[in-house]
Parts: structure tokens; sequence; C-alpha cells
């Protein structure tokens, strides 16, 4: 049987991701070595404002946000029951007024990818458990490039990749696949074996995984 590939769609800020981990886990266990993951990005909030509600909005920016960081800290709690996973929102402060994006994230993630493929998947994995688990405001540059550094990841080409346009141009083109996939909410998965192929909209289950292995590798 050819490898079956499950990509999937999302940001490293989503708790959602976080907590379809074990389910991706169990069936990549199950196929012992015959399943492999990849991870595509795609900006979840390109601004904070988009999310934030009327009254938020009518705050000044530093309570609106604070505000809104409390409201998002209580979808993370509630989204623990999914997958078991623990998360941790003790003071969260993810977006600040100068801190009104996701992107940083994302970009860093391909960054990661670009210079380290490797370790693209643990940085992403240590990225997500900083966010959700850990607590940090992992907007902010050190804090990415604290992550860098415990994945040995060169901090130097690291930056490079960043700075130069080539995380970009790679997150741009995971977008372009996303849509060329009729991916629009997140996270979305494919699972792709050969030149099959099944989607998966929203969280992914082990049963749902398994459903869309089934589809791909079965006549």
């Amino acid at each position: 049987m050819e490898k079956i590939v499950i990509t999937q769609f999302s940001d490293p800020m989503m708790g959602l991701s976080w907590e379809c981990e074990p389910a991706l886990q169990q069936v990549v266990g199950q196929f012992d070595g015959a399943v492999d993951l990849n991870d595509r990005m795609v900006v979840l909030v390109r601004d904070v404002a988009d999310f934030m509600t009327s009254a938020e909005r009518a705050l000044s920016p530093e309570e609106g946000i604070r505000t809104y960081n409390a409201r998002l800290a209580q979808i993370y709690l509630d989204e623990q029951a999914i997958g078991g996973v623990p998360i941790n929102m003790n003071g969260f402060c993810l977006f600040a007024p100068d801190r009104r994006s996701s992107l940083p994230l994302c970009l860093a993630y391909e960054a990661a990818k670009l210079v380290d493929p490797a370790q693209a998947r643990p940085f992403l994995m240590r990225l997500r458990a900083a966010t959700v688990q850990e607590c940090r405001p992992t907007t902010k540059h050190d804090e990415i490039m604290r992550v860098v550094r415990l994945c040995g990841i060169d901090q130097d080409a690291f930056v490079t990749r960043l700075e130069n346009g080539d995380a970009l141009a790679a997150l741009k083109e995971d977008a372009r696949y996303a849509q060329s996939l009729g991916v629009v909410g997140l996270p979305a998965f494919s699972v792709a074996c050969g030149d099959r192929m099944a989607i998966i909209r929203g969280v992914a289950t082990y049963e749902l995984l398994m459903r869309a292995i089934d589809s791909v590798t079965f006549d």
C-alpha cells in the first residue's frame, strides 16, 4: 500500500488542533510507519478586531483586547474536553495592541520548515504547547525565538528566512493549496493515498480519520 498522508490545515494558535493530536497519534501508531503527518498553515487571526465584539471594540485598545483575550481563553478551556489534552489559560495574553495577529506564528512555522524540515513538526508542537499549555505570549518575536532555540534550529538561518520573504511565500502557497481544496474553516484535514483524497472539515476524531483512510485505500 502507498503511504497515507494526513495534512492538517491550521494555525499554531489553535486549541482545536492541539486537541486533535491524540487522534492523529493513535492513527499513526496503528499503521506503524504507513502514515505521514503534514502541516500547512492558514492564518486564523489577521487582525484581532475581526473577532472582537462591538462592545470590545468600543473600549480602549488595551481594555478591548484584554477583554477579548479573556473570552478567547474560555473558548480554549471549553475545547479541552475534545481531546483531553491539558490547556492552561492562566494570565492568557496572546494578543495586545501591538500584537494583533497570529501571522507571526504561521510565518515562524514556515521559516522553521524551510530551515530544518525534520524539525518542522516538533517546532509546531512546541509552539502550540507554549501557546495553549504554557500560556506564553507567543505572538512576541522573543517567544518565537525561544522555541527556535529549544528545537535546535539555526537561529540566523531562521531569521533570514523570516525576513527575506521566503516564509511569506511559503505561507501564501499553503493558503493557495487550501483554497484549491475548498478549505475555508479551520482546522481541516486532507487524507490522501496515491491519487485519492478525502477532506475532513473541523475536528478530526479517530473515527473520522479511520473512515477517511478507508475511503482512500479501499476500492
